[in-house]
Order: C-alpha cells, then sequence, then structure tokens
C-alpha cells in the first residue's frame, strides 16, 4: 500500500507542473489562463507566446511525463515491485490528475491531451501510434483540435477494450477526467461555436 501511495505521489507531483504556466509567468508576468483560451495547454501557448514557446511547452510537457515514468520505474526496481497492471494504472491516473489539477496552482490545470498521449505511448506505442494518426485526420478534416482530441480519445478507450482489457477501469476513468475538462468546448461544438484551427 505504501509503496502505491508512493508511486502516485512522485507521478502526481512531478506531472502537477505547468511549463506554460511558468513560462507565461516569466516572459510576460501574466497567469497565462487568464489570456487567450485560458488553458494551459500548447494550442493556447502556440496564441499567447507564439508557436517557438509553444513547441516548447510541448516538450516539456512530454518530458514531465516521462521523467515522473522514469523515476517511478526506478523506484519500482530497486525494490523489485511489480511495474504491471497496478503500477502502470497508478501512473496514468496520477499523471492525469497532476496535469489537469495540479496542486501547485490551485487544482487548475489543462485538459490532458498531451498528457494521455504521452501516457499511452508508454502503455502501448502501437494503440498511441493509431489514435494520434486518427486525431491528426480527424483534426485536418474538421479543422477543429478540440474534436480531433476527443475523437483520438474515445479510440483510446475502444482499442484498450478490445486488446487491453486489463487496463479499462485506468483508462476510462483518465478519459472521464479529460472529457470533463472538456466539456465547455464540446458545448461549443454542439452548437457549432468551437474555433476552428485553420
Amino acid at each position: 500500500m505504501i509503496y502505491n501511495i508512493v508511486i502516485f505521489a512522485i507521478t502526481y507531483l512531478i506531472c502537477s507542473i505547468s511549463p506554460s504556466i511558468e513560462i507565461c509567468k516569466r516572459k510576460t508576468g501574466e497567469d497565462i489562463r487568464n489570456l487567450g483560451s485560458g488553458n494551459p495547454g500548447t494550442t493556447n501557448s502556440i496564441r499567447v507566446l507564439g508557436k517557438f514557446m509553444g513547441f516548447v511547452v510541448l516538450v516539456l510537457d512530454v518530458m514531465k511525463v516521462v521523467l515522473a515514468y522514469g523515476i517511478i520505474l526506478g523506484i519500482a526496481k530497486l525494490f523489485k515491485q511489480d511495474t504491471e497492471v497496478m503500477f502502470n494504472s497508478l501512473f496514468m491516473v496520477a499523471a492525469i490528475a497532476g496535469h489537469c489539477y495540479p496542486i501547485y496552482y490551485g487544482f487548475r490545470g489543462g485538459k490532458g491531451v498531451v498528457t494521455i498521449l504521452v501516457v499511452g505511448v508508454l502503455l502501448n506505442p502501437q494503440i498511441a501510434l493509431v489514435c494520434i494518426i486518427a486525431g491528426i485526420v480527424i483534426i485536418l478534416i474538421t479543422r477543429t483540435v478540440s474534436i480531433g482530441s476527443l475523437g483520438g480519445v474515445i479510440l483510446f478507450n475502444i482499442m484498450t477494450a478490445v486488446m487491453l482489457q486489463e487496463y479499462i477501469l485506468p483508462v476510462f476513468i483518465i478519459s472521464l477526467i479529460i472529457l470533463f475538462k472538456h466539456r465547455k468546448n464540446i458545448t461549443r461544438i454542439i452548437h457549432g461555436e468551437e474555433n476552428k484551427l485553420f
């Protein structure tokens, strides 16, 4: 039990760090959550900080998840603990929870799209690749990032249910979190008011 708590806590605390909030604060003195769309994620970082800094935010968001996974994997191997279903499930939920509800910023974080992509790649690269490609295709067709993102998340659930049944519950939980964080986007999509990418 203590081991599981440690694994969850380390992942959550690392993934709670928000590169977009920190970079924007240092560059502009503003909170990015009060600028643009208000979301501390890659898309809004591009709008507010420019393409280069948006790319930097993307890279750092990816790196924090990989770093968290590397640290807890090292701990698991050091103490000869299991790194299968429970380990990966705790990692997934903690990573998404940290990014979306970060303790350092009043629990107001991003929407978790990049985080779930990285989590998916670490869990199963083949499934993740299919979901990423599907998401990109949907974005190109609809010209709407949120539709592509949500489409990829839904496909991730379907493929997990078919190919990785042991991860159905954690994937469902993190997907619910992401759908909840996208609730305003979903409302705008329904009413045809969501912003187009181009």
